[in-house]
């Protein structure tokens, strides 16, 4: 990356103050175990807190498992983690495959991926009505997605109050910020418990109402795509639009590789959304990115978006 991003060592120890902050939580269940739930699983179990995620088959399950052990394997590489919380870390985290194993969660998470408009809010619907069966009425669901209302995804739902929108920002290592919306059914008690819970993982918690792509995705949607548009007409080359943003405006990452990193079939199916939903021209996907997604560039997840990686992740620099 152009830019060094230094971490303190606490935000991966295992402290006694840690472990005692999760009173209102002992157990988060996460539906869906990709990017965002390995992130959020980590996270979770960092602080403390048992995770059980479901997947769709033991071998996803695995692979889950392996991912969120080669990032902690990295944070004792880099950033001064220990084998020993490693353990702690994954000792805290199961896999299952049946949505029953959830009954005595405190919170669950929905980060089931988005496979097209409809399905993926049908898909998302059916988690919450089965779920409603399963765990206890104080339970808190919540939602990861940011293309989707939270009301409309509950409205059939016994239990609407306790049901919440939560995002967490996963782009970066210091991307410490999760925006928080209550739908038109979500009780006081459940954003308030919730706040908590962010704040017990060491975030900031920014508070957002109801609409499609909340604050973080509509803001770098237009962003990317007008980098897009600057590259198309030649105005300079991916590297100083990517240095202007890194030094003249101070980001931790510049766009191009925030979406490489995202995954730019991700980054398109929120832009699609957002035109969807907005009917404005400025987030309808420019034709820089489907001249990528046609060639099967998605970003570090297919080695190559608009820059190329290695196995590893790692930018090569040709």
């Amino acid at each position: 990356m152009a830019e060094a991003i230094i971490e303190s060592i606490e935000d991966y120890g295992l402290s006694k103050k840690k472990k005692n902050s999760s009173k209102l939580f002992s157990k988060v269940g996460i539906v869906g175990c990709g990017c965002d739930g390995q992130y959020i699983a980590r996270v979770c179990s960092s602080y403390g807190l048992d995770v059980i995620f479901k997947e769709t088959s033991q071998a996803k399950i695995d692979y889950s498992l392996q991912k969120i052990e080669g990032i902690m394997d990295s944070r004792i590489k880099n950033w001064g983690a220990t084998e020993s919380e490693k353990k702690a870390v994954m000792s805290r985290i199961t896999g299952t495959v049946e949505l029953t194993d959830f009954k005595d969660c405190d919170l669950v998470i929905e980060t089931i991926p988005t496979v097209g408009k409809g399905r993926s809010f049908d898909a998302r619907k059916k988690v919450f009505e089965d779920l409603e069966k399963i765990v206890d009425s104080k339970c808190i669901l919540a939602t990861n997605s940011t293309a989707i209302i939270i009301s409309d995804l509950v409205e059939n739902l016994i239990h609407k109050d306790r049901c919440i929108s939560i995002h967490f920002m996963i782009n970066s290592v210091d991307s410490r910020i999760v925006e928080i919306t209550k739908g038109l059914y979500t009780a006081n008690w459940a954003y308030e418990k919730v706040e908590q819970f962010i704040q017990m993982t060491n975030r900031k918690v920014v508070p957002v109402e109801e609409s499609v792509g909340l604050v973080s995705v509509r803001m770098f949607c237009v962003m990317l795509n007008e980098a897009c548009e600057i590259l198309l007409e030649g105005v300079c080359c991916k590297d100083d639009v990517e240095q202007v943003m890194l030094t003249g405006y101070g980001m931790r990452l510049g766009p191009l590789t925030i979406a490489d990193i995202l995954g730019l079939d991700r980054v398109s199916r929120w832009m699609e959304n957002l035109f969807n939903e907005f009917g404005d021209s400025r987030y309808k996907t420019n034709p820089m990115i489907k001249r990528l997604l046609r060639q099967h560039n998605y970003g570090i997840s297919s080695g190559r978006g608009f820059y190329k990686y290695d196995e590893n992740g790692e930018r090569i620099y040709e």
